[in-house]
């Protein structure tokens, strides 16, 4: 067996110079191949100009995919940021910084959403 029948090239992640040591795939396809990613499928390369079904037949023994794996927060890890603004670094009381945010942004109604919607992600 060569070195060529035993490759297996990630394409979401692989450099040009791996996809170019894949038989049929030349420096100007594996530049498209790596502008469309990222694939889920590799079924998804015939999206790919330059690649149809039998050239995709021709190339599936040479390529995997790899999901990347999503990092899971548990609610209680997570804790957002309250970041104080240059407006509200003068504003000692939290009932103040409300009041303020009704003038600041124009309109009552515009302040109260905000509050409302601060007040429900606490």
């Amino acid at each position: 067996m060569t070195e060529k029948q035993n490759l297996s090239v990630n394409v979401n992640d692989a450099k040009a110079n791996d996809l170019i040591a894949v038989p049929g795939i030349g420096p100007s396809l594996a530049q498209r191949i790596i502008d469309k990613r990222p694939y889920a499928e590799l079924h998804e390369l015939v999206e790919v100009s330059g690649i149809n079904e039998l050239k995709l037949a021709a190339l599936l023994p040479y390529l995997t995919i790899e999901k990347p794996q999503k990092r899971e927060t548990k609610a209680e890890e997570y804790t957002p940021k309250t970041v104080e603004t240059e407006a509200f670094l003068f504003l000692e009381d939290q009932r103040e910084k409300e009041d303020a945010l009704l003038i600041i942004f124009g309109g009552f109604i515009i302040g109260l959403i905000i509050i409302l919607l601060r007040r429900r992600s606490r």
